[in-house]
């Protein structure tokens, strides 16, 4: 898994490793101690995932801020996620 930095320092991108073969791919998404050691911390509350069906649409995140602050994991199979 890679982990790269962003221009917002709280704010990482994850690259999960591929392993292929004919029947397809195999990729660990989260791993616990993978994401403490690149300084994100825990625990893993909560996984939501959506479908756009329509071309061109746009999703945001919420930002909570203290006492309620949650951290986000994003992911992205097709399109792109701007930063």
């Amino acid at each position: 898994m890679e982990v790269r930095a962003l221009a917002i320092p709280e704010v990482k991108l994850v690259i999960p490793r591929r392993f292929e073969d004919a029947r397809g791919y195999f990729a660990e998404t989260f791993h616990a101690a993978r994401f403490e050691a690149a300084g994100i911390a825990g625990p893993f509350i909560q996984d939501n995932e959506s479908l756009s069906r329509r071309r061109g649409t746009v999703r945001g995140l919420h930002c909570q801020i203290a006492p309620s602050v949650q951290g986000k994991l994003a992911r992205c199979i097709r399109g792109a996620i701007w930063q």
